[in-house]
């Protein structure tokens, strides 16, 4: 179930995500709307991780409330769907849809890495991540190739509400397959507070360490983002079926990869493996500073999607490997997700502003230090020695 949960989702999310730029673009979005695309989802997770994780830390079965917020979740690609039929403010409704359907999903994510720490022994967790990112990478970048083609094909907008609705109905399966996992509670523990969560952290300085570097690179990583595809559309005159390209060779080069990540964190560990994965994530932006050619784009994404790979695999299985016992296990995620999500709302935004200010190349360079500097970081935490007594609350 949990291999047709990730097949579903990445189908689905692989036929509206990559193309809801360009879809709000061509409903009349400006530069900073489509920074907003990005950030906003991040601070719609900043205001309800809190309010989800004290209500998850109290209700009785946490493990339905995770599969609901995943049909509530889905529904959004409808009403990004329905945006056209709509007579003014497109652009906002698709940015507000967008951002809102991230409230849900990350409370449903946050359980979901719970539930895999209680299912998958830690020694396990490489394989099993890895073999599922290949087979939702495959059918993923089968999506977006046949998305593309599709969408260049039939006129606008009939072709993304098609596909968004189809989008829509491949999402209600994941989350069926979602709520078919063989998970079952434990016994209900009186929970920890954030509150007392966050005094015990104070004991866990290597979860401190890694959630402090996070912040930093996933802002110095994230701040691009809204650029190449600014860049991409504006410049150099990208269509659906370049855009779908992009995601596919990026997901192709994370393909082939992902089982040499996870070897390579087998022999070094999670850190180094992916501390090493942020360096070469790093060297994107230069890569990209003079690209006039869509061509030369798709093989730099090729190799950005080899570097990604390590990234988005084995930050989960670090945050796994550093999480405490099962009683304030939810809460370190809680706080995890919000360092991080803060830094994914602000990130975005800076960078739109910081590029309309200094210029393409010279923000392409910049973002490059910014990212080698905080890839540092997390070769520092990496290397950074615990005590090797655990503490009675959790946390090394």
């Amino acid at each position: 179930m949990n291999l047709l949960n990730g097949i579903t989702f990445s189908i689905g999310y692989n036929m509206i995500m990559p193309f809801v730029g360009i879809f709000a673009i061509k409903l009349g979005a400006n530069n900073y709307e489509v920074s907003l695309i990005n950030s906003l989802p991040a601070l719609m997770a900043l205001i309800g991780i809190l309010p989800a994780t004290i209500f998850i830390n109290k209700a009785k079965n946490v493990f339905k409330f995770a599969y609901v917020l995943e049909y509530i979740t889905r529904s959004f690609y409808l009403l990004v769907a329905l945006v056209p039929f709509m007579s003014k403010f497109r652009p906002e409704a698709v940015v507000l849809f967008v951002g809102l359907l991230n409230l849900p999903a990350i409370v449903a994510g946050m359980c979901w890495q719970s539930f895999m720490s209680d299912l998958i022994p830690e020694e396990f967790r490489g394989k099993v991540f890895a073999d599922r990112n290949i087979w939702t990478g495959v059918l993923g970048t089968a999506a977006v190739l046949i998305t593309g083609i599709l969408l260049d094909r039939i006129k606008f907008p009939y072709g993304y509400q098609i596909m968004f609705f189809i989008a829509f109905l491949f999402g209600i399966l994941d989350a069926y397959y979602y709520s078919k996992f063989h998970y079952v509670s434990h016994k209900k523990e009186a929970s920890a507070s954030i509150l007392d969560s966050l005094k015990t952290m104070m004991q866990s300085r290597k979860f401190i360490y890694f959630s402090l570097a996070s912040f930093i690179f996933t802002f110095t990583w994230m701040m691009a983002w809204p650029i190449f595809t600014i860049y991409k559309v504006d410049n150099l005159h990208a269509n659906n079926m370049w855009m779908s390209i992009s995601t596919i060779v990026g997901s192709v080069g994370s393909i082939l990869t992902y089982k040499w990540w996870a070897n390579l964190a087998d022999r070094k560990g999670n850190g180094i493996a992916l501390s090493i994965s942020t360096l070469l994530i790093s060297t994107i932006p230069a890569l990209w500073a003079k690209v006039t050619s869509l061509y030369v784009g798709a093989a730099i994404d090729f190799f950005g999607g080899m570097a990604t790979a390590g990234y988005t695999m084995l930050s989960l299985n670090w945050l796994l490997e550093l999480l405490p016992d099962h009683k304030e296990k939810m809460n370190y995620i809680a706080i995890y997700t919000i360092v991080t999500q803060f830094a994914a709302f602000l990130s975005p935004i800076v960078g739109t502003w910081f590029y309309e200010i200094v210029g393409y190349e010279t923000f392409m360079y910049i973002t490059t230090v910014l990212r080698v500097l905080s890839s540092i970081l997390l070769f520092a935490v990496a290397l950074y020695k615990t005590e090797k007594t655990v503490l009675s609350k959790g946390g090394a």
